[in-house]
């Protein structure tokens, strides 16, 4: 990846993980790329309507790191300004970032009027052309995060981070986790899978209200599963399933730096089905209360 674009992801927090694209898929295919540059220019002029301001298009230049004065004298409404820098994009990970730069620029009423529309419309486009991207929000901004297989990545990623803002420092840890995951390297993948450690570590605490590490909190989260009529034979497959989780991050990511990128998304969907269930279990006793 260009050294350009990736302090321009760190300034306005966006975070892409490119074995997707070493594998030749989505950002590779060329067509993607201009039918999305089309749709989401469209988008911008059909929507805004010179609408645009000066104040939301130098935030913009600022996060992209453009010169803001080579628009200076070009004629034209902010809106059309845009769409020439917007046109410049070479790559559909450009394209992207440029566009997230956009709705994080909005300025005041037009964040009102424009902003989680305008975030909508990207997921959508994403979606309907395939791109195997999902945009995902928290109080830092926006960031990108890399899909895997549809159904786990529904069950296992969206769906508890949905689920967790009940649970809000459980659901930062596990955001930290998921951008980590999202930039991993061979040389940073202990720290991710030690990350994604934390993040359950945090569930357990903040979920059972107890203050114990992750290994101390293996009889809570079983004994939780009997409580709600787990069978034991499910509840014993869990005991098991987290002290391996345990002890493979001690042995492997938390003490010692052993850990590698073949194993992260495993230990991802892991967490994400470890903090699944106890919320499962206790959404359904809320609903059978209602």
């Amino acid at each position: 990846m260009h050294k350009k674009y990736v302090s321009f992801f760190r300034r306005i927090k966006l975070d892409f993980f490119d074995y997707r694209e070493k594998l030749g898929i989505g950002f590779k295919d060329e067509e993607k790329f201009k039918m999305l540059s089309n749709i989401l220019q469209s988008y911008i002029d059909h929507e805004l309507k010179n609408k645009y301001s000066n104040e939301s298009f130098f935030n913009y230049c600022t996060m992209t790191g453009e010169n803001y004065r080579q628009y200076e004298y070009d004629g034209g409404s902010y809106n059309h300004k845009l769409l020439k820098s917007l046109e410049k994009s070479t790559s559909t990970i450009e394209l992207i970032s440029k566009y997230i730069a956009f709705c994080n620029s909005l300025y005041a009423f037009e964040k009102v009027l424009y902003g989680n529309q305008a975030m909508d419309f990207l997921k959508k486009a994403l979606d309907n052309l395939k791109i195997v991207y999902e945009v995902i929000e928290d109080e830092d901004g926006v960031f990108i995060f890399p899909k895997g297989a549809k159904e786990l990545d529904d069950a296992l990623v969206s769906q508890p981070l949905e689920w967790l803002k009940e649970y809000p420092k459980s659901q930062k840890s596990f955001i930290d986790a998921l951008k980590s995951y999202s930039e991993a390297t061979e040389d940073n993948a202990s720290n991710v899978a030690d990350l994604f450690r934390k993040a359950l570590e945090a569930f357990c605490q903040e979920f059972f209200k107890i203050d114990k590490s992750l290994e101390k909190s293996i009889s809570d989260y079983c004994s939780y599963l009997e409580q709600k009529g787990v069978p034991k034979e499910i509840s014993n497959n869990f005991n098991k399933l987290l002290d391996l989780f345990s002890k493979y991050n001690n042995d492997y990511a938390k003490h010692h730096d052993k850990s590698s990128l073949k194993v992260l998304e495993f230990i991802m969907y892991q967490t994400g089905n470890l903090i699944r269930l106890p919320i499962t279990l206790s959404r359904e006793d809320c609903n059978n209360a209602d």
